[in-house]
């Protein structure tokens, strides 16, 4: 089976690469030139396809190689039978210890003319029956045989299958599939420094391959992207953010678009980004005529809700951008970009993430407890996620965190970055020309996103709180085998499959209690104080 184990090593290469993120997706970068912007949503659909186009290439290697092993035993004819999912399990079984697998079989006959055949053939080849169940074959007469088996030998096992076919003239069909187990888990991150591994760009949008991107033959704005390109590259976790340097034009850039966005933020923003977004201009976070650092804006962020943003050099997967949320790091931009801005021929629209897009429209919502909160559940709930998975959650970030609004004193407002930093589709989706559904996370999860022109949909909640509640509502249904506990102060999280597992974070949640117990008893005696020192001072 030396063959076998050559294929099964290329299986696990294939699959490194999927999670490293170092296959390029050409065609998305090819899709993205049709469209009025960069989407995550249509990323991660994207991804999903091509993930799966991957897999089935590789299937159909792994089949051609198992039919050369097989030939050899004139079984030919059982490899090109066998169902997808049989020869990839021939390839994850592992040489060492028992074997365990399921085998379907198919029959046109009634049971008690070929159950024996199927007991004898797999008794002969070494194959023991753990369990057995019978059901009526589906849309056709016959009978449909479940067998759980066990096996010394990958070659016993094979070799049954192949038997099998054999053993009886009325058999139909026999299909291979894995024992009832825990579903295979993609890899994630468990501690922050390991974003580095999710900071991999897939493809990047450039104004080189786009005529429709405003930058397009622009040299000059395509060496600045490219310089600051390589900047975000080389960034790791440690490292220390470099300043940049922008030009005259870019902050002029800057200032056009904060001071056209800044009339419609009074009417249509948001309180929550109002009252952030006054903060951070009292502060000098934000000025409306200079572009801030990423240094300066971290430091804000983490005393306010522990948001940090890390730049990045590309487009990233769908899967790696919301891995990073987990662990409240946004890269920056949003499965995105870097530290450039929008070409300045048209300052108020940008096909892509751009660093106006990050700081105008995300940062002033991160800068909020509960938006902060609801970025990070989304990012757990990635971790181990299925394709599938991914590309749901990834729809409902899109639908809420990126163009969602919510309802103050009747009116429509915008929580949405997207929303937020753009001046043409704030007003768009604030008025009465789309349709306004009510977030709910399930519904939202499998909406089709329209990115081809303004949205003809937005979903709306009650406020950012709300929101909150109905996400991990959502999260409680969503099918895992396991659990995550995020740790703030190693800023890791915790596998929990098992009351053991929840060791750690209950001693933590103990002491922490300990602490609040202690406070409250001690309030009673700061209020006393208090009034004394009240009477204290009426009295002088």
């Amino acid at each position: 089976m030396r063959a076998l184990h050559s294929i099964a090593e290329s299986s696990n290469q294939l699959a490194c690469s999927l999670v490293m993120g170092s296959i390029d997706l050409s065609a998305s970068a090819a899709a993205v030139s049709h469209r009025r912007r960069y989407s995550l949503v249509h990323q991660a659909s994207l991804e999903k396809s091509h993930i799966m186009t991957l897999k089935r290439a590789n299937t159909q290697k792994r089949r051609q190689e198992l039919e050369e092993h097989l030939e050899k035993n004139k079984q030919l004819k059982v490899a090109r039978d066998l169902n997808d999912e049989g020869v990839d399990l021939i390839f994850s079984l592992e040489g060492d210890g028992q074997i365990l697998f399921s085998v379907i079989v198919s029959s046109s006959a009634d049971l008690v003319d070929f159950l024996p055949s199927i007991i004898q053939t797999l008794d002969d080849n070494n194959v023991s029956m753990q369990h057995i169940e019978t059901r009526p074959a589906k849309g056709s007469r016959g009978v449909d045989v479940l067998i759980e088996c066990a096996a010394e030998q990958k070659d016993s096992a094979v070799a049954a299958v192949a038997a099998l076919k054999r053993a009886h003239a009325s058999i139909t069909a026999v299909r291979m599939y894995k024992t009832r187990q825990d579903p295979e888990v993609p890899w994630f991150p468990r501690h922050v420094s390991e974003i580095d591994k999710c900071s991999n760009c897939i493809t990047k949008y450039e104004p080189t391959i786009d005529p429709r991107h405003p930058g397009f033959g622009d040299e000059a704005y395509i060496a600045r992207r490219e310089e600051l390109n390589r900047l975000a590259a080389d960034f790791r976790y440690g490292d220390q953010i470099n300043n940049v340097e922008y030009t005259e034009a870019e902050h002029d850039t800057w200032r056009q678009v904060f001071e056209k966005l800044e009339h419609l933020h009074v009417t249509l923003a948001c309180a929550t980004y109002r009252r952030n977004l006054a903060m951070l201009l009292e502060e000098g976070v934000l000025t409306k005529d200079r572009i801030p650092q990423l240094r300066t804006i971290n430091a804000f962020l983490e005393r306010r809700t522990g948001f940090i943003l890390r730049p990045c050099s590309g487009l990233l997967s769908a899967r790696d951008f919301l891995a990073s949320l987990a662990f409240r790091v946004f890269q920056v931009g949003n499965s995105g970009t870097t530290q450039y801005l929008r070409h300045h021929a048209k300052p108020h629209h940008s096909p892509e993430p751009d660093l106006i897009h990050e700081l105008l429209g995300h940062v002033p919502m991160f800068a909020d407890p509960a938006l902060a909160q609801m970025s990070q559940d989304i990012g757990l709930m990635s971790l181990g996620a299925t394709d599938e998975q991914i590309e749901r959650l990834a729809t409902v970030y899109w639908f809420i965190v990126e163009f969602g609004l919510c309802r103050e004193g009747g009116h429509l407002r915008a929580i949405g970055a997207g929303l937020l930093s753009a001046y043409g589709e704030l007003q768009h989706a604030c008025s009465d020309v789309p349709e306004h559904r009510e977030f709910i996370p399930a519904e939202t999860a499998v909406q089709k996103y329209e990115d081809d022109d303004y949205q003809p949909l937005y979903y709306v909640a009650d406020g950012i709180e709300e929101a909150l509640g109905k996400l991990r509502e959502y999260a409680a249904k969503f099918q895992r085998p396991f659990s995550l506990i995020y740790d703030p102060f190693t800023r890791s999280v915790t596998e929990v499959r098992s009351v053991n597992d929840l060791t750690c974070s209950m001693q933590r949640f103990k002491l922490e209690l300990s602490a609040i117990t202690t406070a409250i008893k001690l309030l009673p005696q700061l209020e006393k104080k208090e009034e004394q020192n009240k009477e204290n001072l009426l009295t002088l």
